[in-house]
C-alpha cells in the first residue's frame, strides 16, 4: 500500500541526490512534486490512452495473483464476464451510441456481431430487486428498497440488509457460484466476494483475508493511487463546473449538487469504484475466475442528480467504455479460458421533478394532512444510489485494516483513508425514522409503500376508509398521483385511478384502465400484482403520474429516478454476442435462466475472416476518391485535432485517406513557414516537406523497433491528419497570445504524433510509453551514422583526389 504514495517522492529524492542542478527540499516538496508529476502523467496518459497492462507493476501483480485462484477455474468451456452499468436505460444506451460515447461497444456491435436486447426488469424496478432476480433467479417479497414489516415491527433496507437478502435466496445455485462478486449489494453465491454488501462484515477469516490480499495486490502498482487521486479531484471539480453551468443555462429540473460534499461522493463512484472494480475484473478474469460480475454505478449517480439523459451523465460512459476495451484486450490476450463478455443493466431511469419540486410538499406531508391531528407519518426514502459503493469501499478499508495487511505505514493511510470515507458516510445518512407512527411511507423512486399501525396484518380497503374516510379518495384524486394499488375484502388487490379501477386477480377492469398510459397493460397488471401480493407490501401501493411529456415524480430528492413505474425505468439492456438468445421478459428474474445457461458452453468457432481486395494507396484513383470524401476526412481532421484515438485508429486502417493525409502534411508545411516570420518560397515550402518525411521515418522507424508492423504509408497518414493542429496558427499572429499560441501548437502536434503512430501500430503499455524515446535514439544514432558515412565518404574522396593529382598533400 505504501509503494503507490511513495515512490514518486522517494524517485525524485534520489534524482536530487544524483544530479547537482536538481534541488528537492525535504519530503514535503518531493510529495507535491510527485502528485504534480503525476498528474502530467495522467493527462499524457489520457490523451494516448497508454495503459500499464503490460508493465512489470502489472506483470508482478498478476503473477501473485494466480497464486491464488479459483477453484472452478479448472472448469471447462466458456466463463462469463458480465459488466453492469447501474442504471442505464436500453434507450438511453442506443441515444448514447448514436451521439458516439461508447465507441468500443459500437465496434462490438458492428464489427464483432453483438447484438443489443431490451430487458424488462419489472417491479421494483431497482438494485436488490433486480440483482437478486439476476443472480439468483427469485426477488421475492422485495417490495421495495426500503419496506416496513409490520409483523415484526421492522424497518428493511436493502443496503443495510443485504446479508439477510442474500442468505434469503442462496442455495449454492447462484450465477457467479465458484466464480467472483465485484461491486455488487449481492453475491451470487460467489467464491469470492469484495466490494459486496451482502458479505462485508462476514465471512471466515480466510475470506476476508483474501479480500484484504487482492486490495493490497492493486496497491503495488505505484502509479495506481496517485492516477486514481488526480482523476478523483478531477472528477469532483469537473461536478462543480457542470453545476455552475446548469445555473448559467437556467436547466430544470434541477438539484442543489454542492450540499454534504457531494462532487466527492459522484468523484467516488464514476472514479474510484470504476477503477478499483475494473482492477479487479482483470486480475480475476487472469486467474480464470468461471464467472465475474461487477457493477459500476458511476452513470447511475450522475443521472440521479443531473438526468439521465445529460451530456454530465453520457461524458461518464464515455471514460467507462475505455475500460470494456481493457477488459476486453485482457480477455483477448492473458485469460486462460474462453469468456462471453456479457455488458448489461439491472434497471434503466426515468427524470422529471421531484414531488416536492412539482407540489411544494412531500407524500409524507399529503397523507399527513388527510389524517386526525397529532397522527404521525414516518417518512423512509433513498439509499439506492452511489453511497452504497461508498459504504463497501469503507467495509473493505474496515477489512484491510482489521488484517494487517500493508505494513504499519499502510495501515496508517488505510486508517486515515477509512475515517474520510466514514465522516462522507455520516454526512449523507438519512433522518432517523422516526417510531412509533401510525403511518410509515418508504418510498423508492416514484413508487412508495404505505403502512398503517391498525392491525399487524395488510388492511383492506374498506378498513382504511372506516378509520381515515376519504384519505384513500384523495390520493387517487391527486394530480401527481397515477394510481393506488390496495386490497378489497376478499384479499384481491385493486389498482385504483381517477377514472376507474383494475382487479389484479380477476383481471376485470370497470372504467379507464388505471395502468392504460403505462404501457403493455397486461404486462404492467402482471407486474403489480407480483409486488402486490408480495407479503410484506405495503396497505397502500402509490405510483405517481406519468405527466404527458414522459416525466415522472419520485417521492425521494431525485431528479433521475428507479423503482416504480413510468418512463424508461423498467428499461434494461442486455449486449452479447450473437450465438446468443434472449428471449421477452416482464421481471429480472427471467434473466438469470439466459445468463447461467452460458455458463460452460464450448468454446465459440474462430469466426472466419473476410478476405478484402488490398487497396494501393497511391493510386491516383484511391488519393483523389479519399480527397472527394468530404463528408469524412474533415471530420476525422477535427476529431484528430481533439486528440481523438480512435480517429486515428480510423486514419491508420483506411487508404483513402492517404490523399487528404498528404494534403493535410502540405497544408501544415505551408502554415509552419507561413507563421514562422520567414519568407514563404518554394523551396522553404519543399525543405519543411522533406523534414516532416524525415520524422515519419523517424517515427516508422521506432514503431518497428517496438513491434508495430504497420507500414510507412500508415504512419504517414496518421502523422499527416496531426498537422490538422495547424488550423490554430493564425493565433501566433496576434502578438500577446503569439508565445504561448506556439507552445500549445507545438505540444498539441507533438502528443497527436505520438498517439497517432501508437494507434497505428498497436503499441500498448510501455512500448507506447517509450515511443519518442525511441524515435529520439533512432535520430541519434541515424545521425552518428550519417556524420561517419559522410566523413568516411569525405576521407575516401579526398584520397582518390591526391592519387589523380588534383590536390597536393
Amino acid at each position: 500500500l505504501t509503494v503507490g504514495f511513495f515512490v514518486n517522492a522517494l524517485a525524485l529524492l534520489i534524482a536530487s541526490r544524483l544530479l547537482p542542478v536538481f534541488e528537492v527540499n525535504g519530503w514535503l516538496t518531493a510529495f507535491v512534486g510527485g502528485f504534480i508529476f503525476s498528474f502530467v502523467n495522467t493527462v499524457i496518459t489520457e490523451a494516448i490512452a497508454i495503459d500499464d497492462d503490460d508493465s512489470f507493476y502489472q506483470g508482478l501483480v498478476e503473477r501473485l495473483a494466480q497464486s491464488q485462484s479459483f477453484e472452478g477455474a479448472a472448469e471447462r468451456g466458456r466463463g462469463l464476464v458480465m459488466m453492469e452499468i447501474d442504471g442505464l436505460s436500453y434507450h438511453h444506451l442506443r441515444r448514447a451510441l448514436a451521439e458516439g460515447y461508447l465507441p468500443t461497444l459500437k465496434r462490438l456491435i458492428e464489427v464483432d456481431g453483438y447484438r443489443l436486447s431490451h430487458i424488462d426488469c419489472g417491479l421494483p424496478s431497482q438494485t436488490s430487486a433486480c440483482q437478486a432476480g439476476i443472480m439468483f433467479g427469485d426477488n421475492h417479497d422485495i417490495p421495495s428498497f426500503r419496506w416496513y414489516a409490520k409483523d415484526e415491527g421492522r424497518l428493511y433496507i436493502s443496503g443495510r440488509d443485504a446479508p439477510l437478502l442474500n442468505a434469503r435466496f442462496s442455495q449454492g445455485r447462484g450465477l457467479m457460484r465458484g466464480g467472483a462478486s465485484i461491486n455488487n449489494l449481492l453475491n451470487g453465491d460467489a467464491e469470492k466476494s469484495i466490494l459486496t454488501l451482502a458479505d462485508l462484515f462476514g465471512g471466515e477469516s480466510q475470506e476476508k483475508q483474501r479480500r484484504a490480499e487482492d486490495i493490497y495486490l492493486l496497491m503495488l502498482n505505484p502509479y495506481f493511487i496517485m492516477r486514481t487521486l488526480v482523476l478523483f479531484l478531477f472528477d469532483a471539480g469537473r461536478e462543480v463546473v457542470e453545476y455552475v453551468q446548469d445555473i448559467v443555462h437556467r436547466v430544470q429540473p434541477r438539484l442543489n449538487r454542492l450540499r454534504n460534499f457531494y462532487p466527492l461522493v459522484r468523484a467516488a463512484t464514476t472514479v474510484l469504484m470504476r477503477d478499483i472494480a475494473a482492477y479487479l475484473t482483470m486480475l480475476d478474469i487472469v486467474r480464470g475466475a468461471p464467472a465475474i460480475y461487477v457493477t459500476w454505478p458511476g452513470y447511475d449517480e450522475v443521472a440521479h442528480h443531473s438526468l439521465p439523459w445529460s451530456r454530465h451523465a453520457f461524458r461518464t460512459l464515455r471514460q467507462y467504455d475505455r475500460v470494456i476495451a481493457r477488459v476486453l484486450s485482457i480477455i483477448e490476450r492473458k485469460a486462460p479460458r474462453p469468456y462471453d463478455l456479457i455488458i448489461l443493466s439491472d434497471h434503466g431511469q426515468s427524470s422529471g421533478a421531484t414531488f416536492l419540486q412539482r407540489y411544494g410538499y412531500t407524500l409524507k406531508d399529503f397523507i399527513e394532512q388527510q389524517l386526525p391531528a397529532g397522527a404521525r407519518v414516518a417518512h423512509s426514502v433513498g439509499g439506492d444510489d452511489g453511497m452504497i459503493s461508498v459504504a463497501a469501499m469503507a467495509g473493505e478499508l474496515h477489512n484491510i485494516q482489521e488484517q494487517g495487511v500493508g505494513g504499519h505505514v499502510g495501515r496508517a493511510v488505510v486508517r486515515q483513508a477509512r475515517r474520510a470515507v466514514d465522516r462522507s458516510i455520516e454526512k449523507h445518512q438519512p433522518a432517523p425514522f422516526a417510531q412509533p407512527a401510525q403511518v410509515t411511507v418508504c418510498g423508492s423512486g416514484n413508487l412508495a409503500q404505505v403502512y398503517f399501525d391498525l392491525q399487524p396484518r395488510r388492511l383492506t380497503l374498506t378498513e382504511l376508509e372506516a378509520a381515515y374516510p376519504g384519505m384513500v379518495n384523495a390520493l387517487v384524486q391527486h394530480p401527481g398521483i397515477g394510481f393506488v394499488v390496495g386490497c378489497n375484502g376478499d384479499g384481491e388487490p385493486l389498482v385504483l385511478g381517477k377514472s376507474g379501477t383494475r382487479n389484479l386477480h380477476t383481471g376485470e377492469v370497470s372504467g379507464a384502465d388505471p395502468l392504460q398510459s403505462y404501457g403493455d397493460t397486461e404486462l404492467r397488471a402482471w407486474q403489480v400484482r407480483r409486488i402486490a401480493d408480495f407479503p410484506h407490501a405495503g396497505d397502500l401501493i402509490v405510483n405517481s403520474t406519468l405527466y404527458a411529456d414522459g416525466t415522472v415524480a419520485a417521492m425521494e430528492d431525485l431528479i433521475g429516478s428507479h423503482g416504480g413505474l413510468g418512463g424508461e425505468q423498467t428499461d434494461a439492456f442486455i449486449l452479447h454476442p450473437d450465438d446468443m438468445t434472449v428471449t421477452p421478459t416482464r421481471n429480472a428474474i427471467d434473466v438469470f435462466a439466459q445468463l447461467d445457461a452460458r455458463r460452460g458452453l464450448p468454446p465459440p468457432p474462430p469466426k472466419s475472416r473476410i478476405v478484402q481486395t488490398p487497396v494501393d494507396a497511391w493510386k491516383t484513383a484511391t488519393l483523389v476518391g479519399g480527397l472527394k470524401q468530404l463528408q469524412v476526412w474533415p471530420g476525422r481532421a477535427l476529431r484528430a485535432l481533439a486528440l481523438d484515438r480512435r480517429a486515428y485508429k480510423e486514419v491508420a486502417d483506411d487508404p483513402f485517406m492517404t490523399g487528404p493525409a498528404v494534403l493535410l502534411l502540405t497544408f501544415g508545411a505551408v502554415a509552419a513557414v507561413l507563421f514562422s516570420g520567414g519568407p514563404v518560397t518554394r523551396g522553404a515550402v519543399a525543405s519543411r516537406l522533406v523534414s516532416e518525411l524525415f520524422s515519419i521515418a523517424l517515427v516508422y522507424g521506432a514503431a518497428r523497433l517496438l513491434g508495430g508492423r504497420r507500414s510507412y504509408t500508415t504512419t504517414l497518414r496518421v502523422v499527416g491528419f496531426a498537422q490538422a493542429v495547424y488550423v490554430l496558427a493564425p493565433l501566433t499572429l496576434i502578438q500577446p497570445l503569439a508565445p504561448l499560441a506556439r507552445l500549445i501548437i507545438t505540444l498539441v502536434a507533438f502528443v497527436a504524433v505520438w498517439l497517432g503512430a501508437s494507434e497505428a501500430h498497436a503499441l500498448r503499455g510501455w512500448r507506447g510509453l517509450v515511443l519518442p524515446v525511441v524515435a529520439l535514439a533512432t535520430l541519434i544514432v541515424a545521425l552518428f551514422v550519417l556524420a561517419t558515412m559522410l566523413s568516411g565518404a569525405a576521407l575516401t574522396l579526398e584520397g582518390l583526389m591526391r592519387q589523380l593529382g588534383l590536390i597536393s598533400l
